[in-house]
């Protein structure tokens, strides 16, 4: 009996609950619900469908000029990459190397194909890494170099980093992976070998070659 009592306790407290959660239309009371008439009742729920399907309306609207705005912020961020890549001087564009080591992930390691990629000055972009093998494993990075194309960074948003500055990116220069960035899905870059040079392009010094005769 007494289970019987605490159970018809819980419910009724569930229900009060429930009762205390309910929102009615324009904002009024229970009480002030309840002393409404019916047709009183209809118009403020039309009044209240009216409020929300405006509602709706604007945060539609506020979406969809969201999306453009990010689009037309995407194809103007393009367009600056597109003209400095046609006119491209040395120092404007670097070509990263990846090799060796192996993607970890949930204490496993797994081998990935080599990569090569090229990033323009201020540009970050989504590098993707794909796993080979019995057992595979894709993940992507972002990158980034800086504006003034010296420092080269994977992971820039994510809890660790790796950071590469230029010291001889004329002659080319290799970094390795200690320790291991990680990213938001939880997969590492581990022993990897990263090597930067500047891109061959019209500005380049001039190199001079000395035969051994």
């Amino acid at each position: 009996m007494k289970k019987h009592h605490c159970m018809s306790i819980g419910l009724s407290l569930l229900l009060l609950g429930l009762c205390s959660c309910v929102q009615y239309p324009m904002g009024v009371t229970r009480q002030q619900w309840q002393a409404l008439t019916p047709a009183q009742q209809a118009d403020y729920q039309a009044k209240q469908y009216a409020i929300d399907a405006e509602k709706a309306k604007q945060a539609e609207a506020e979406r969809i000029e969201a999306e453009r705005a990010k689009a037309q912020q995407a194809q103007a961020e393009q367009d600056r990459l597109n003209i400095i890549r046609a006119n491209a001087q040395y120092r404007d564009i670097v070509k990263v190397n990846v090799e060796g080591g192996t993607m970890e992930f949930a204490g496993k390691h797994y081998p990935y194909e080599p990569l090569t990629f090229e990033i323009i000055k201020g540009e970050t972009k989504e590098v993707p890494f794909f796993g080979r093998g019995a057992q595979t494993l894709n993940t992507r990075y972002k990158v980034h170099l800086s504006d003034d194309g010296n420092t080269l960074t994977f992971d820039d948003s994510y809890r660790q980093r790796i950071v590469l500055t230029n010291r001889d990116w004329e002659h080319g220069q290799a970094y390795t992976a200690n320790p291991a960035t990680r990213n938001n899905n939880g997969v590492a870059l581990s022993g990897m070998t990263f090597f930067v040079k500047f891109k061959e392009l019209p500005g380049a010094p001039q190199r001079v070659i000395i035969e051994r005769r």
